[in-house]
């Protein structure tokens, strides 16, 4: 599903925090593929560039509020330098790829950490870590003389008129002084009259617009989570049967994500139907792929076997193509495959019947 992602540099020098919005998964255990399109080696691993794709786990990854941060090291940031935009790609476990995006990659300082080869180099390492030098001591300058105070002047009086005197005993002019405090009250007034802010205004313009409000009627949408929670919370509980037709009805209407976090309580309560669509998650052989889960061929295996031994023929025959090819991990078994393949024929499986016929004799 589509994400947005924004990247800000640190003021340490190969560092940055990668925000991630519109994703509802828990911070523990992401993971982040990172894609660039110059050159033969396109995806980022911990030690340089390859040609597959790799899966990186961040030191530190946290959530504030809706947004998911990403504290990106020099292992990432060094080896970015140059690069314009990224294809980002994010991993939840047990559950596979949970957002996609190209995002743009900003101009920042590396560590020097990293170097030109795509591994870490040792040595600027430890010169990082050598202790400062000892600062240097200015050599003493020559005192200036002490400071000598200058010599008194003389005392100057002068002689006061006595109208003068007299005048200033017989108290301030009350006329003056009213008016003047009438100048300065009006121009305070003013003053503020002109400068004067709208509190409102001020939260308007330090505060982010709060999001649009939803439409008269229409309710706030609800992750994939939720609505997951709300259904394995009635009551009574819905058992694996219910739980394998409602993972079906998500499936149906095209909401993976929910499907599989219904499948999976289903599967380990037993259901066989459950263990067998939850295999087709992680099969190399599912066309098209589910919801952008990675393949894993032995999981797939784990959960179709589970079935195959109940003796569901569907999941006897799944096994037996994955034996026979192998894949995403897996490495092929041609004796095994043929074992269960035999016996989902024997069950008048006409596809397993088929692929029994093209196994090498």
């Amino acid at each position: 599903m589509a994400i947005r992602a924004s990247i800000e540099a640190l003021p340490e020098p190969g560092h940055a925090v990668l925000r991630v919005s519109d994703l509802d998964a828990m911070p523990e255990g992401l993971a982040l593929s990172i894609q660039r399109q110059q050159g033969p080696d396109t995806h980022l691993a911990d030690d340089g560039w390859r040609r597959t794709e790799a899966w990186l786990i961040p030191d530190e990854v946290g959530r504030h509020g809706d947004v998911l941060e990403f504290h990106l090291g020099p292992e990432i940031c060094d080896r970015l330098a140059g690069i314009a935009t990224i294809r980002l790609r994010v991993k939840e476990p047990d559950i596979g790829v949970v957002g996609t995006t190209v995002v743009a990659w900003p101009t920042m300082l590396t560590s020097g950490a990293a170097g030109s080869s795509g591994t870490y180099d040792d040595t600027v390492r430890l010169r990082r870590m050598q202790p400062a030098a000892a600062p240097v001591e200015p050599e003493p300058e020559s005192l200036p003389p002490p400071f000598e105070p200058p010599p008194p002047a003389p005392e100057l009086r002068a002689a006061r008129d006595p109208e003068l005197v007299v005048s200033r005993r017989a108290g301030p002019n009350w006329a003056i002084v009213v008016i003047l405090l009438l100048i300065v009250g009006g121009a305070a007034y003013a003053a503020y009259d002109y400068f004067k802010i709208n509190p409102q205004d001020v939260i308007a313009s330090v505060m982010p617009p709060k999001p649009p409000a939803p439409a008269s009627g229409e309710p706030p949408k609800k992750s994939v989570r939720d609505t997951v929670a709300e259904y394995l919370a009635t009551k009574p509980p819905p058992n694996p049967e219910a739980m394998l037709a409602k993972g079906r009805e998500f499936l149906k209407a095209g909401d993976t994500a929910s499907a599989f976090l219904v499948f999976r309580p289903a599967a380990e309560a037993g259901n066989t139907g459950a263990q067998l669509e939850l295999g087709t998650f992680y099969d190399p052989l599912t066309q098209p792929a589910r919801g952008g889960f990675t393949p894993e061929g032995a999981r797939a295996a784990d959960w179709y076997e589970r079935a195959a031994l109940a003796g569901v023929a569907e999941a006897q025959r799944k096994l037996g193509l994955l034996l026979a090819k192998g894949g995403a991990g897996l490495a092929a078994d041609t004796a095994k495959a043929k074992t269960w393949l035999q016996q989902a024929a024997a069950q008048n499986d006409a596809d397993a019947k088929k692929a029994l016929d093209a196994l090498p004799k």
